[in-house]
This record gives structure tokens, C-alpha cells and sequence, in this order.
């Protein structure tokens, strides 16, 4: 009776020591994903006009009518046409000043900057893209469990193993274990080659 007590208590030993590695395994994942830059390239665009499909009928102010390929202002040229030359410098100066915008987009998986610059039209465009890539930390530690069924070939040994294994820096595992019968197995794996996609 004390015979299979002892070996009920160290099955539940095993037992409970795989649960608990189970769960450290668990709350010490080795994938830790860390956001790192990885490309950074600028690209220059220059635009490229496409063929009007609307024209414009404008009245000048002499009574003139004029065909205007593409949309245009109607309103802002009539000002500009009946203004004293102050005001038409000035309209001028506006409507060919440079200027430059820049648009950001944050997403997990790149950064996205795009930079326009115009003059009355639309002289270029440079995006700047940041690229991001997940890198995974290498495994230092792991711990394994694992539980076995065994007999031979007459069916007349039957056995349960239990097995905890250590894994090291280098993938290399050292194992232990127990079965039913009284045996006690230490061992050793290393990997002979890994095929990665």
C-alpha cells in the first residue's frame, strides 16, 4: 500500500512541477515585439498633368467671349481684370507664391510623410516612408513539460513518464524524468538542423 502511495505522490509531484511550468512558459513568452526602423527612402514626384475635359466660357470685360481650357475661378478673374494694378500685383503675388505642406500618417506597421510644394499648380511631391519591422528577442531560458504513455510489445508493462525539460541560450534541451515503474531517465537534445520559411 505505502508502495503505490509513493508513487502516487511523486506522479503528482511531476504533475504539479509541468503545470507550473506550463504557466511560467506562459508569462515568459520569448516573442517581444519592438517597433525598429528598419528603411527609410524619399521619393520625388513630379506631377503629371492631365488633359482638361472642361472648358470654360468666360465674358471679358470688354465683352469678349473667351474658351478657357479647364476650370477656372470665373468670380476671382472678373475681380482680377476690373482691379487697378495695385490690386492685380497683388493677386498676382498670391496666386504664384510657393508654398509647401506636409501630411502625416502614423500607422503600426510604417510612418508616412508626404510633402507638397505648389505654385499655382502642384510642382512636387515627396513622400518619406518609415518603415517598421517587428523584431523578436531571442530566447535566453525556457522551460518544457511533457507527459508520455508507454508498453511493450506483449501489453504486459504499462507505464505513464512524466519529463521536465530546460532549454538553453543555444536551443539545446536537458530533460528529466520519472515513470510508474521506478525509472528515472535523464537526457539530452539538441537540434540537428531547422528549416525556416
Amino acid at each position: 500500500m505505502s508502495y503505490n502511495l509513493k508513487h502516487l505522490a511523486t506522479l503528482y509531484v511531476l504533475i504539479g512541477l509541468l503545470i507550473f511550468s506550463l504557466f511560467l512558459q506562459r508569462s515568459c513568452s520569448n516573442k517581444i515585439i519592438k517597433p525598429q526602423e528598419v528603411i527609410k527612402y524619399d521619393t520625388i514626384f513630379k506631377p503629371v498633368v492631365s488633359k482638361p475635359t472642361v472648358v470654360t466660357k468666360y465674358k471679358t470685360a470688354k465683352g469678349k467671349d473667351i474658351l478657357i481650357p479647364g476650370k477656372i475661378d470665373t468670380v476671382e478673374v472678373k475681380v482680377f481684370e476690373q482691379s487697378v494694378d495695385t490690386i492685380k500685383l497683388k493677386m498676382f503675388v498670391d496666386a504664384t507664391r510657393i508654398r509647401s505642406y506636409t501630411t502625416q500618417f502614423n500607422k503600426n506597421d510604417a510612418d508616412i510623410s508626404i510633402y507638397t510644394e505648389t505654385k499655382g499648380e502642384l510642382l512636387k511631391i515627396v513622400p518619406t516612408i518609415t518603415i517598421k519591422q517587428s523584431k523578436v528577442k531571442d530566447v535566453v531560458f525556457a522551460m518544457y513539460g511533457g507527459i508520455e504513455v508507454y508498453n511493450n510489445l506483449q501489453l504486459s508493462n504499462p507505464g505513464v513518464k512524466v519529463d521536465l525539460g530546460i532549454q538553453n541560450k543555444k536551443g539545446d534541451i536537458f530533460t528529466g524524468g520519472y515513470d510508474t515503474n521506478q525509472n528515472i531517465y535523464i537526457g539530452f537534445k539538441k537540434q540537428l538542423f531547422n528549416i525556416k520559411k
